[in-house]
C-alpha cells in the first residue's frame, strides 16, 4: 500500500513540474494587432487567451519605464464591432464595454484572431475579443502586463 501511494506521488510531482515547464515555455495571454496614435499617446493592444482552460486576471500594467500609466481600460468587444482608440473613454464606455481591467478574465481559446480569418468566420457568430486601452500625456514605447494563470504569475511585454 505504501509503495503504490509513493508512486502516485511521484506520478503527479512529475506531472506538476511537466505542467509547469510547459506554462513557462508558452506562457497564455497572446497578443494581437496594436494600434496607436500617431504621436503614440493613445495605444490599444488585441489580448486573448490561448489555451483550453483556465482565465486569465490581469493584475497589474506599466508602461515605457515601469511607470504606472494614468488612464487604462479593457475593452470587450466582439469580432464584428472591433476596438476603438480614443483619448477619452466617457463617451463610448458602453458601447464598447470599456472596464477596469483588474475586473476582466480573459476567458480560455479567446486569442486574437488575424483579420483575414475574421472576414472568413463571418459576423454569425462573432467572438468576443479583448483589447488593452491605455492612454498617457508622454509617448507608450513599451508596455509590460503582470497577470495570473492557474495560479502562477506571468509578465509580457509589448514593444509599441
Amino acid at each position: 500500500m505504501k509503495k503504490t501511494l509513493r508512486s502516485i506521488s511521484f506520478v503527479l510531482i512529475i506531472l506538476l513540474i511537466a505542467m509547469l515547464g510547459y506554462l513557462k515555455l508558452n506562457p497564455p495571454l497572446t497578443q494581437g494587432s496594436i494600434g496607436t496614435t500617431s504621436d503614440k499617446l493613445s495605444v490599444i493592444v488585441a489580448l486573448g487567451n490561448k489555451h483550453l482552460l483556465g482565465n486569465i486576471h490581469i493584475t497589474d500594467v506599466s508602461i515605457n519605464a515601469n511607470q504606472a500609466p494614468t488612464k487604462v481600460r479593457m475593452q470587450v468587444s466582439n469580432s464584428t464591432k472591433g476596438f476603438i482608440i480614443t483619448d477619452t473613454y466617457q463617451p463610448y464606455e458602453e458601447e464598447y464595454g470599456m472596464k477596469d481591467y483588474e475586473t476582466i478574465a480573459l476567458e480560455p481559446k479567446s486569442a486574437p484572431i488575424p483579420f483575414s480569418k475574421q472576414a472568413k468566420a463571418g459576423s454569425e457568430n462573432p467572438a468576443r475579443i479583448y483589447g488593452l486601452s491605455i492612454t498617457e500625456d508622454t509617448p507608450i514605447e513599451r508596455i509590460n502586463v503582470t497577470y495570473r494563470y492557474l495560479g502562477i504569475s506571468f509578465v509580457k511585454t509589448i514593444n509599441v
